[in-house]
């Protein structure tokens, strides 16, 4: 590895960081993306204080901020670890769609992403607005962390990050892609983030997966990170269980009760959150027609496609489309 003053560095200004924020002016995301050319990685989204877009750099970014701050972070694409440097042995790890939040009375430590091709989301949020959006369940949920700032301790969520379910990451995409402009952009945002935080922070999509105690060999739950990311990535291809229990090295019982104990869902039920998820996006984002939508996410016959998004979503895919369309 690099040595730390070789790498690339950015400066959190925390004042700068907020003067255009959301929620109280105490929430501020940013998305963070690297792409592979011709061999060399190259990352945008990051503030060197330049006026560069693009920068080449060897997988580690030094990481210095005037103010303490808690980080939720999202891996969208590709892995990420963050390590403090006063506190090398709280390493975080966060694989590809997995999710973490964490606090360090150090105000430096280094970025590194394990991946030349990668995308994530990140949300640096002000210690005293938790109280406020947790309210009375501020002490019950994060008591820890309290105790930690208190204390100048380091903090971190989860030992193990957890997975980004399909409604967080639906969530996430639609911040992202955000389609207003004005002083409505901010509203937008403001509404959304305080959804995707509050169900982040009481951990509503991942709360029984959580508070199970999964116990199972490493190897198995590598092997089930395999098979989610091979859903992911095969979307619009048919997925059978017994061609996923054959990656897993499984048997098909074996995989469908394991993968509902690590993801909280069935096999086929995550499968159609995702799909429809990426249709949802497909729609809004990209502008596809429903047929084009359900064609990219493996359904050959729209209706039902339209069938099983209505019965996952709640609503017609039809419902974001605009009125005039």
């Amino acid at each position: 590895m690099n040595s730390y003053g070789k790498i690339l560095h950015k400066e959190i200004a925390v004042k700068k960081l907020f003067k255009d924020a959301y929620i109280e002016s105490s929430v501020q995301y940013n998305i963070i993306e690297v792409t592979n050319k011709d061999g060399i990685a190259l990352i945008s989204g990051v503030d060197f204080s330049n006026k560069k877009k693009l920068f080449e750099f060897n997988s580690e970014i030094g990481v210095k901020s005037d103010e303490h701050l808690i980080k939720l972070h999202f891996s969208l694409d590709g892995s990420y670890s963050y390590q403090p440097m006063s506190h090398i042995k709280y390493l975080v790890q966060i694989p590809e769609n997995h999710c973490n939040m964490f606090y360090y009375p150090t105000t430096e430590g280094r970025d590194v992403f394990l991946s030349s091709n990668a995308k994530v989301f990140e949300v640096y949020i002000k210690p005293d607005l938790l109280q406020k959006l947790m309210g009375s369940d501020y002490e019950s949920l994060f008591g820890k962390l309290q105790e930690a700032i208190t204390n100048s301790n380091s903090f971190v969520l989860w030992d193990k990050s957890k997975f980004i379910p399909p409604q967080l990451r639906g969530k996430i995409n639609e911040i992202i892609q955000c389609p207003y402009k004005g002083p409505i952009r901010k509203r937008y945002l403001e509404s959304k983030l305080t959804v995707l935080l509050i169900d982040f922070l009481k951990d509503r999509h991942t709360a029984k997966i959580s508070n199970n105690n999964v116990k199972l060999l490493n190897s198995d739950y590598l092997a089930l990170v395999k098979v989610e990311a091979h859903i992911r990535q095969n979307l619009k291809n048919s997925l059978k269980i017994l061609d996923l229990a054959e990656i897993a090295g499984f048997n098909t019982t074996k995989l469908k009760r394991d993968f509902k104990k690590v993801y909280g869902v069935t096999v086929f039920k995550y499968i159609t959150a995702l799909r429809m998820e990426e249709a949802k996006s497909l729609i809004l984002q990209e502008g596809a027609t429903i047929a084009f939508a359900a064609y990219e996410v493996g359904y050959a016959n729209p209706q039902h496609f339209t069938t099983a998004f209505k019965r996952t979503m709640g609503y017609l895919p039809s419902e974001l489309k605009p009125a005039n369309k």
